[in-house]
């Protein structure tokens, strides 16, 4: 019997080109960050909007996270730096609805990592595969978005796949 829900599957991912801009708040406040990159680094975006958690637990109005946009290139500025976001082993999760549903996904993918006895390295990341533009909200039933989190105790990925 198929099943419609996602699983836990391990990737690599490659290293890439970031313009990001460190934030402290609510996870709301993230389209202001994503803004902000896409002004300054618009024509030399190449690839989807991520965000960095650097918390080890979910924060409501205080949390410790990075926008991200991968760029072909770019340089720092005073609030924005551009830096290569390291690559390697990672557990991922695809999550199908609104933002503020998604910590059952978060769960599944931590539970993973402690049955399978992964230590993971921080920051954790979501990467939005579809989700709100700059002009349209679109429909958060119908937002994608993956989180991976790198491992750092894993010498070979059993059936990975490769990507960013």
């Amino acid at each position: 019997m198929a099943s419609n829900t996602p699983e836990v599957e391990y990737k690599s991912v490659e290293p890439v080109l970031v313009a990001a801009i460190r934030m402290t708040g609510k996870y709301s406040d993230a389209g202001k960050g994503f803004s902000q990159l896409g002004r300054k680094f618009g024509r030399h975006i190449c690839g989807k909007a991520l965000m960095l958690h650097h918390d080890s637990e979910y924060k409501e109005n205080d949390a410790n996270y990075e926008v991200c946009m991968p760029i072909r290139q770019g340089s720092s500025t005073e609030n924005i730096e551009v830096r290569e976001l390291s690559g390697g082993p990672c557990i991922s999760l695809i999550h199908l609805g609104p933002y503020d549903q998604i910590g059952r996904a978060y769960n599944k993918v931590i539970e993973f990592a402690r049955q399978q006895e992964h230590q993971i390295t921080r920051p954790t990341r979501e990467v939005y595969l579809k989700g709100p533009g700059m002009i349209f909200k679109g429909n958060p039933k119908k937002y994608v978005t993956e989180i991976q989190m790198l491992i750092a105790n894993l010498q070979k990925l059993p059936n990975a796949k490769t990507g960013q």
